[in-house]
């Protein structure tokens, strides 16, 4: 699909998305209203995109590897990332990739957002494709993870956890060691 040529098309792209996902971002379509506040509508795509990846991870250490959602919380609060590093977490949660063309759109985003936040000059049409492909990537990466966990981080997290058993917290902390993350917490041996 290719990006719309107006506010109304990109509009529709944001109707078009699941009813979970345009709940969480549900302070955009009043962005979108005019084509006048591409730069607010794309700072807040991105913010949300952002957080998006921490419920991502939190879905999978959750769901997959039985962490205690407090303490998977409270770590992920501690953590700074990298490009680099968040694939590599996420690559050791899920065990594989975020797919090429998901990764995709997340660089035609980046490359955009980088040259607004920079004071660089863009076109109303480059911020509307850019928020186009973070709706993409957003919508994307939000079915993969949501096919692992039956969770969707751009959507309702409530009920997380399920009836399953989760790991204490001080077990916790040594799995999420084992991902790369958790490297700023004390892990006692109880």
């Amino acid at each position: 699909m290719t990006p719309p040529k107006s506010y109304r098309g990109l509009k529709s792209v944001y109707f078009r998305l699941d009813n979970d996902v345009k709940s969480y971002l549900s302070k955009l379509e009043p962005l979108l209203s005019d084509g006048k506040n591409y730069e607010m509508a794309l700072a807040y795509c991105f913010l949300k995109l952002e957080e998006g990846h921490h419920r991502a991870l939190k879905c999978g250490l959750v769901r997959i590897h039985k962490c205690a959602s407090s303490k998977v919380d409270s770590e992920l609060e501690k953590q700074h990332f990298t490009a680099d590093k968040y694939s590599i977490v996420f690559r050791n949660v899920f065990s594989e990739d975020v797919p090429l063309q998901i990764r995709e759109c997340l660089s035609t985003v980046q490359g955009i957002r980088n040259k607004l936040i920079h004071g660089k000059t863009t076109t109303n049409t480059k911020r509307r494709e850019a928020i186009y492909y973070a709706l993409q990537y957003m919508n994307q990466l939000g079915g993969f993870v949501r096919d692992k966990t039956q969770k969707n981080p751009y959507g309702d997290l409530r009920g997380l956890p399920g009836r399953q058993e989760l790991l204490s917290p001080s077990s916790t902390i040594w799995m999420m060691k084992g991902f790369g993350l958790g490297d700023k917490s004390e892990a006692p041996i109880v």
